[in-house]
């Protein structure tokens, strides 16, 4: 796979993670993969995965996530049918104005078929504990 394949994933993985559109973001998943973080790590389907996910979004939309955006992204060839990417994401919130919470997430990409997959990511924080770090608490609703 060409870096111009892996620019294009991650640009599009970027639209679809703004607009939490879980649909688009779970295609880029392999049918089955790992989720790891500081508290573990998880082998799970795509379905697994999506109802998790499901979850997920309705948290970030219940603290008042606004929008992601990647600030940067790192990108390591393993060997010619893998790479691990390592992405710099911003998002914000209603509750922070115009600053913007920064994490890193590591990818790793199976490049074997002709659309390239996501068969691992690791989240290089705890979410939840930077969450109630700052803050955010889920928005009740008037």
């Amino acid at each position: 796979m060409s870096r111009d394949q892996l620019d294009t994933l991650f640009k599009d993985y970027e639209t679809a993670f703004d607009k939490l559109d879980l649909k688009t973001i779970s295609g880029y998943c392999a049918d089955s993969f790992i989720a790891a973080g500081p508290k573990g790590s998880i082998a799970q389907s795509k379905k697994e995965y999506e109802k998790k996910a499901e979850q997920v979004i309705q948290f970030y939309r219940s603290v008042g996530r606004k929008s992601a955006r990647i600030i940067s992204k790192r990108v390591m060839p393993i060997c010619n049918e893998y790479s691990m990417v390592v992405v710099r994401w911003g998002v914000s919130f209603e509750k922070m104005g115009a600053k913007q919470v920064e994490f890193d997430v590591s990818y790793i990409i199976q490049e074997t078929d002709m659309d390239p997959k996501i068969i691992l990511l690791i989240s290089h924080e705890d979410e939840e504990v930077a969450m109630k770090k700052l803050g955010l608490k889920p928005m009740t609703k008037t």
